[in-house]
């Protein structure tokens, strides 16, 4: 059989190849640049990006951005499904994972979305080395890196977003960690540790903010849990002459339900569909 008849690209290397194929296994790197590259050998630019592309050609290495690539080991056998924050950790733009993603990680939902969410400015768009990562980019127009934290994922460096933005955008998006069950699942398991001062104050940058406190605490309490003092203060002061809203969207659960004043929402998802969801 020729070689070009193969399935799989060549893995044969060049003396330079298998040297930053040995060193990348023995330093055990996920991700790699250019600039990491020249700090350990001794070549010129033309040739490090010649080795990394010839890399990338045989199946060793995954491009993510413009000099930066996924590394796919022997371990692997040289085959690795797309990795979205290899891609995220090599990527230049502000962003953060966040919504369910960012739940997830920080155990506040045993619900795994398929793809990575990531929340980025208005205007931002994927590199086209991310065609088949399994990444969503969700523009947000009051986007800011507050309340977001560097976090290592198995060696893999991504912004994350902290449990105090996870509640805020999660109570303005419901939609995006699975509706009123799953921001329930997520606000009862926040609730004990969350630093709801820090909660409020991230609400109040956004449009939409207010109604997330209000919606934050009506899911507490029909889940039968205490709302915490601050964002009772917080929801309540922004319920103050509000129109009501309703906890689930209109076209999913109807218009019917019983009022809860005190944040003027009305509970068009019920009690017991909630909380059965939080004891999930």
């Amino acid at each position: 059989m020729e070689s070009s008849d193969l399935p799989f690209p060549s893995r044969t290397l060049s003396p330079r190849e298998g040297a930053v194929v040995a060193w990348l296994e023995a330093e055990r790197k996920l991700v790699v640049a250019v600039d990491d590259v020249a700090t350990s050998f001794p070549w010129n630019r033309d040739a490090i990006n010649d080795v990394l592309s010839a890399l990338e050609r045989k199946g060793w290495l995954r491009r993510t951005a413009r000099g930066r690539y996924e590394t796919i080991l022997a371990e692997t056998g040289g085959f690795a499904p797309p990795n979205p924050w290899a891609a995220l950790s090599t990527w230049g733009r502000p962003y953060y994972v966040g919504f369910q993603s960012a739940a997830y990680e920080l155990n506040l939902t045993p619900d795994r979305p398929a793809v990575a969410q990531v929340a980025t400015p208005v205007g931002a768009r994927a590199p086209k080395a991310w065609a088949d990562q399994p990444i969503v980019l969700i523009p947000m127009r009051a986007f800011s890196l507050e309340g977001v934290v560097d976090y290592d994922r198995r060696g893999i460096e991504i912004r994350l977003a902290g449990t105090e933005r996870v509640l805020v955008d999660s109570a303005a998006l419901p939609a995006r960690v699975g509706g009123p069950q799953g921001l329930a699942r997520i606000v009862t398991r926040a609730a004990p540790n969350a630093d709801w001062k820090l909660v409020a104050t991230l609400a109040g940058e956004r449009p939409s903010g207010g109604a997330g406190l209000r919606r934050l605490a009506a899911t507490l309490e029909l889940a039968g849990e205490d709302v915490p003092v601050e964002l009772a203060a917080a929801a309540g002061g922004a319920a103050v002459g509000a129109s009501y809203l309703y906890l689930g969207e209109r076209r999913l659960h109807g218009t019917h339900g019983r009022r809860l004043p005190q944040w003027a929402v009305v509970d068009n998802v019920g009690t017991e569909a909630l909380r059965e969801e939080v004891a999930r």
